[in-house]
C-alpha cells in the first residue's frame, strides 16, 4: 500500500473529493477522470478496502464510490469479500464527519452516511443486507432520513419476517410532523407485503389512522402536497393490504375532485361495495377533467362485474374526450374492449387523437396489425390512393408506424408514395425506413428512381448524408 505510486495517488485524493467528473473544480475534475477512474477500471477492489481502513473521510468518500462502481452490477461476491463489505458498511453508516463536494456546479456539504446512503441502497440486496439489518437494529435514538431509506429502499424489499416488527418499532419514534418519514414507513409497509405476507394489519391500521386524524386539525397549507401524498399512498396500500379502512377510504374517494393513478387498485379491493360504484359513477357524470376520466374508466374495467352498461361508458368517454392514455389503453385490451373494427373507424374519422390512439396501440401490441388484415389493407390503400395535399395526416401516421414498427411490407408503397409527395417532412419519413431496413432489392429500385430523376436523387443524398452526419438519428 505504501509505494511510491500508491502514495502519490493517495496523497492526491486527500485534496478534495467528487462523486462526478463533471464539477467546476479542474483539480478535482482531473483526479476523478486520470486517477479514479482508472482505479475503478482495475476492479481492485483490496485497494479501496485499504484506503478506505486510512480512516481519512476524503479517502472513505473515495473509497466506498470506488466500492459502490466495482460492485453495482454484481450480486455475487467470495466470502472474505463480503465480510470486509459488511464491516465497511456498518462504519460507514455511523460515520457522521462532513465532507465537501460539488455535485454538478453546486458546492455541497453533508455527512459521509448521508452523502452515501443512496449508492449502499442501490447495490444487490445480497450485498448490503446484514449490514444494513444489523445497524438499524442496534441503531440507537430518533430515527433520520438514512434510517427512513434503508427501511423503505433496503430492508422492506426482503422475504425477512423481523422486518415488518422493525418497521412498526420505528414508525412508534417519528415526531408527528415528519411526513416525509411518514411516507417511508408506508412505502415500507407497501414493499414488504409484495413479498411476504404480513402479520399485524391490526397495528399497521391503527397507525395508519392515527396518521390521517394527525390532518383533522391542521391547517398550516404547508403541509398539503405531503399530505395529499400521503393520503393517497395509505389508501392505496390499505386497499392492498385489505386494512379495516373503509369509511375513511370512501370518504377520500368521495371527496376527490382530481386525477388519483391508484384508484383502480381500489376499486379492486371495492367491487361489491355498491357505495363505492355509486361514487365512481356519479363522478364520471359530474366531472369534465380528461385525466380524471381516465382514472374513473379504470376503476369502471375493474367493476365490470357490477356494472352492466360498463362497455358503452368506456367507449363513449374515450370518444367524447378523445382520451389517448396508455394505461387505459391497456385496460381496455385486457377487457377485450379494443377491436379491428373500433381502429378502422378510428382510421377513417382520421382525426388526429385517433391517429395518435390507434399508433400508441399498435406501438403496445405490434402484433396486431399483422392479425388484422382488413386494417393493414386499408392503411395500403390509403397510400396506394394518396393524392398530392390530400390526406396528408393519414400518410403522416402510416409513416410514423412504418418507421415505429419497421414494417417491411409497406416498403414498395412508401417509394411510390414518395414519388407524389411535394412536403419535404413527408419525403423524409417515406424515405428513411427504406434506406434504414428495405431489402436489397428495394434499394436498388431505389437507385434506379435516384438515376431518373435527379431532382429527387439530390434530395436523398443530401438526407442520407444527414442521417449519417447525425448517426442515422431521425426526428419526426
Amino acid at each position: 500500500m505504501y509505494s511510491p505510486n500508491k502514495n502519490k495517488i493517495i496523497n492526491k485524493l486527500r485534496k478534495g473529493y467528487t462523486p462526478i467528473e463533471i464539477t467546476p473544480n479542474k483539480d478535482l475534475a482531473s483526479t476523478f477522470k486520470n486517477i479514479f477512474k482508472p482505479l475503478v477500471k482495475r476492479n481492485d477492489l483490496d485497494f479501496f478496502f485499504e484506503l478506505y481502513n486510512m480512516n481519512e473521510v476524503n479517502l472513505k468518500a473515495w473509497a466506498f464510490l470506488g466500492i459502490y462502481h466495482i460492485l453495482e452490477d454484481k450480486n455475487d461476491i467470495n466470502d472474505e469479500t463480503k465480510a470486509k463489505l459488511h464491516s465497511l458498511v456498518l462504519d460507514l453508516l455511523s460515520e457522521k464527519r462532513e465532507i465537501t463536494y460539488y455535485g454538478g456546479s453546486v458546492e455541497s456539504r453533508a455527512p459521509l452516511r448521508e452523502h452515501h446512503v443512496t449508492r449502499i441502497a442501490e447495490l444487490d440486496n445480497s450485498l448490503i443486507f446484514e449490514p444494513v439489518l444489523e445497524y438499524c437494529k442496534s441503531f440507537n435514538g430518533e430515527p433520520d432520513s438514512v434510517i427512513m431509506e434503508l427501511l423503505e429502499d433496503v430492508l422492506s424489499n426482503s422475504s425477512d419476517n423481523s422486518i415488518e416488527e422493525l418497521i412498526i418499532h420505528y414508525s412508534n419514534l417519528i415526531k408527528p410532523t415528519a411526513i416525509r418519514m411518514k411516507i417511508s414507513i408506508v412505502k415500507s409497509f407497501e414493499n414488504l407485503a409484495d413479498n411476504i405476507s404480513l402479520q399485524y394489519n391490526g397495528k399497521i391500521t391503527s397507525l395508519f389512522k392515527e396518521y390521517l386524524d394527525y390532518f383533522k386539525d391542521q391547517d398550516n397549507t404547508d403541509y398539503l402536497s405531503k399530505r395529499r401524498e400521503l393520503e393517497e399512498l395509505i389508501f392505496k396500500v390499505g386497499a392492498k393490504l385489505d386494512l379495516e379502512l373503509k369509511r375513511e377510504t370512501l370518504q377520500f374517494v368521495n371527496s376527490l375532485e382530481y386525477p388519483y393513478d391508484s384508484l383502480d387498485i381500489i376499486a379492486s379491493s371495492y367491487k361489491k361495495n355498491k357505495e363505492f360504484q355509486s361514487i365512481i359513477l356519479k363522478k364520471l357524470q359530474e366531472s369534465e377533467n380528461p385525466h380524471f376520466i381516465v382514472e374513473l374508466l379504470k376503476a369502471v374495467l375493474v367493476l365490470k362485474g357490477e356494472i352492466s352498461d360498463w362497455k358503452r361508458l368506456v367507449k363513449d368517454n374515450v370518444m367524447k374526450y378523445q382520451l389517448v392514455d396508455v394505461d387505459l389503453m391497456n385496460a381496455m385490451e385486457k377487457s377485450e374492449l379494443i377491436n379491428e373494427e373500433m381502429m378502422i373507424s378510428f382510421l377513417n374519422n382520421a382525426e388526429e387523437w385517433s391517429l395518435h390512439f390507434i399508433r400508441e396501440y399498435l406501438i403496445q401490441y405490434p402484433n396486431q396489425l399483422m392479425e388484422w388484415e382488413n386494417l393493414k389493407n386499408l392503411m395500403i390503400e390509403k397510400l396506394n390512393t394518396y393524392k398530392p395535399s390530400k390526406e396528408n395526416k393519414i400518410i403522416e401516421f402510416i409513416f410514423s408506424l412504418i418507421i415505429d414498427l419497421e414494417l417491411k411490407d409497406f416498403l414498395k408503397c412508401s417509394l411510390e408514395v414518395f414519388k407524389k409527395l411535394e412536403s419535404d417532412k413527408l419525403k423524409k419519413m417515406a424515405i428513411f425506413p427504406i434506406l434504414k431496413f428495405g431489402e436489397e432489392s428495394l434499394l436498388l429500385k431505389l437507385k434506379e428512381y435516384m438515376k431518373k430523376d435527379h431532382d429527387a436523387g439530390k434530395f436523398i443524398m443530401q438526407f442520407l448524408n444527414m442521417l449519417e452526419r447525425n448517426e442515422w438519428r431521425f426526428y419526426y
